[in-house]
């Protein structure tokens, strides 16, 4: 199918790219100019099959690993990045790819004082509606401060709707990381394509937010990881009540306490949706929340989902947490271990070899063929340390290991 959105040099240069050799691919890498070309390229070529996705889980986790290739794109060597967008291709291209509507190209509105434009924004989008939306992105897209709204406006939107796991969020945030800052028309049809993805969606289930903490009593005492391991609901519910003073703080716990149930489970749930919801975790902590109050909506929501994949055994053939942090303490002493492994990983961070290991895992994912999934997590379980903190933050490159090279 034809993509009239595509502009001639967008064609071009993604022909160039595709025919040519490594050190030609090399070349153009190199020139920053040809790169953003490229990146934008990208993104206009993506959108037929985005747009056609709709609310199909499989298809927008398609076009999700692929933003996130391209998020990714700076830590690549040319040649695995080459290789994962080319696989990726080759993915998008069993999908579907709708007819674009003709509303997109539209030319952008004339400037008005941002507030007005915000006013605008916000009402059509409430309303879905296209043909005021497109030109006003397209005008708000040109000027960084109107645009540094869009992305708040946009990411607030989606946070706590857990539909899919957070699909809209994870989607928002592997998409903003690949397309913030290329130019206007590129960011704008973006933004309009993941809002069209929002509309089509099925709502998340709505979650009561409490207004008051929970009371302090040894049940709001037990460790969200072993409430969620024995499914009790009422401490479980209790403890992140007694945290929602803290919502970011309390999103935060919930995530390494995802993490942990990860390492340590056999888990009977759909293992793409135990994915999303690590990565949709992951992302809240990178998003902007516009109050207290809508921080309270998150966690809320986050929590409600995350005790969906209660009640699990932990596996004997994978270690628990204090013979973990053991080895991790003794890893420089013991002998070098095998790379894809438990030992491995401990490894890397230890002897500093971490950036070494993630390559030589992203090249390993692209030799099986870009496995679902695997590029949202391999993004969010690197930046996972950064983004918690504090004494656990070792453990999130385990989480790979668990989903993909087990």
């Amino acid at each position: 199918m034809d993509n009239l959105i595509m502009t001639p040099a967008s064609r071009e240069i993604l022909e160039r790219w595709r025919s040519a050799s490594v050190d030609g691919r090399a070349a153009l890498w190199a020139d920053p100019a040809q790169q953003l070309l490229l990146h934008s390229a990208w993104q206009e070529d993506i959108l037929p099959y985005w747009w056609s996705a709709a609310d199909n889980t499989e298809g927008l986790q398609v076009v999700v690993d692929s933003q996130s290739i391209w998020a990714a794109a700076g830590q690549l060597p040319v040649e695995i990045l080459a290789a994962a967008v080319g696989i990726q291709e080759e993915k998008r291209a069993l999908l579907t790819a709708a007819p674009l509507p003709d509303l997109l190209k539209l030319e952008a509105s004339a400037p008005m004082p941002l507030d007005m434009e915000v006013d605008l924004l916000s009402k059509a989008v409430e309303e879905a509606d296209l043909e005021h939306l497109v030109p006003l992105l397209q005008s708000m897209a040109d000027d960084e401060n109107a645009r540094r709204v869009v992305l708040n406006r946009l990411a607030q939107r989606l946070a706590d709707d857990s539909h899919a796991q957070g699909l809209r969020s994870i989607l928002f945030g592997e998409w903003h990381d690949a397309a913030a800052g290329l130019p206007a028309r590129s960011f704008a049809l973006g933004a309009l394509a993941l809002l069209h993805s929002h509309w089509q969606q099925a709502p998340g289930v709505a979650v009561v937010v409490p207004e008051g903490r929970a009371s302090r009593d040894p049940e709001v005492d037990k460790p969200l990881l072993h409430a969620l391991r024995e499914r009790d609901l009422p401490a479980f519910m209790g403890r992140i009540r007694a945290l929602g003073d803290q919502p970011l703080d309390a999103i935060r716990q919930l995530f390494l306490t995802v993490t942990l149930m990860i390492i340590e489970g056999d888990h009977r749930h759909d293992p793409q949706a135990l994915m999303r919801l690590y990565v949709w975790l992951g992302t809240l902590l990178t998003l902007p929340h516009r109050s207290l109050r809508q921080a309270r909506k998150v966690l809320f929501s986050a929590a409600a989902c995350t005790f969906g994949f209660a009640g699990w055994q932990r596996r004997e053939d994978w270690p628990d947490f204090s013979t973990l942090a053991a080895y991790r303490d003794r890893a420089l002493s013991e002998p070098v271990p095998a790379h894809f492994t438990w030992q491995g990983a401990l490894y890397a961070a230890a002897s500093g070899t971490s950036a070494d290991w993630w390559l030589q895992l992203a090249e390993r994912a692209v030799a099986q063929g870009n496995p679902t999934g695997f590029w949202p997590i391999w993004r969010t379980a690197q930046r996972a340390g950064q983004v918690t903190g504090g004494p656990l933050a070792w453990i999130h490159p385990l989480v790979v290991l668990r989903f993909y090279f087990d």
